[in-house]
């Protein structure tokens, strides 16, 4: 049985069968943003968010946090470039939630304003407001079976902006696909610092939004952050993978 229901940030929805131990739901040009399947994978790694969060910015330190990376791996295994598949969101918000400024990287295709195949695409909301995009040049769909996808995220605040960016971008399919601050946005922002960024929020509500079959693993590597006035960077080297077939 198949069905399909509307994403929140999708905008073309038809039908795929995916077999991964058993059958369950697939939805084109949804994204990952309200993913059951995501949360049903971290609570295996209960123990290991736990502990990534008790070393985070957010569990407090000296100073204020001005900056913080993380850094991705995605292994794609048996990409259909027809049928758009697999399709991923990332989201990494700075104040611990999507209820205000939050962004969304899409992989393998485009979200908004409606459903494009292929390619990458970043997006800036305030909570359910859209409030800008910019993509990457390479508009392919993954096509490359075995390639292992690696990037870094980050926000960086500075004199009243908060500033997200991909960086150290590398894909068979897609090359460098941040290069040329392809993938960076800055906005005005209240925040005073970056102590309430949460890395849960970025487990929870990433994922695969279709096709998780199609995707070996998707691991969060590694956080890196940094106190303001300080050019030292903490890092929390804890791969935690929230790959959807771990639990569908």
């Amino acid at each position: 049985v198949t069905r399909t229901r509307p994403g929140r940030f999708g905008g073309r929805f038809s039908n795929e069968l995916v077999q991964v131990g058993r059958w369950r739901d697939a939805q084109p040009g949804e994204g990952a943003m309200t993913s059951s399947v995501a949360r049903r994978a971290l609570r295996g790694s209960a123990m290991a968010l736990a502990l990534l969060v008790a070393a985070s910015p957010a569990s407090g330190g000296d100073g204020d946090v001005v900056e913080i990376e993380e850094h991705w791996s995605l292994a794609v295994g048996g990409p259909d470039a027809l049928r758009t598949a697999p399709q991923v969101s990332m989201v990494m918000s700075p104040a611990g939630g999507i209820d205000s400024d939050f962004f969304l990287l899409s992989l393998n295709h485009w979200s908004y304003p409606g459903f494009e195949p292929g390619g990458v695409q970043l997006q800036h909301w305030n909570g359910e407001n859209w409030r800008s995009s910019k993509s990457a040049s390479n508009e392919l769909p993954l096509d490359t079976d075995g390639e292992t996808i690696r990037w870094a995220q980050r926000l960086t605040l500075s004199d009243c902006s908060l500033t997200y960016e991909v960086f150290n971008a590398e894909s068979t399919t897609w090359g460098n696909f941040a290069a040329g601050e392809a993938l960076k946005i800055t906005t005005h922002t209240e925040l005073a610092r970056l102590n309430g960024y949460l890395p849960a929020t970025s487990l929870s509500e990433s994922g695969i939004g279709y096709a998780g079959n199609r995707v070996s693993s998707l691991v969060l590597e590694k956080l890196r952050w940094r106190f303001d006035g300080d050019d030292e960077y903490q890092e929390m080297v804890a791969p935690i993978d929230i790959d959807a077939d771990l639990d569908p």
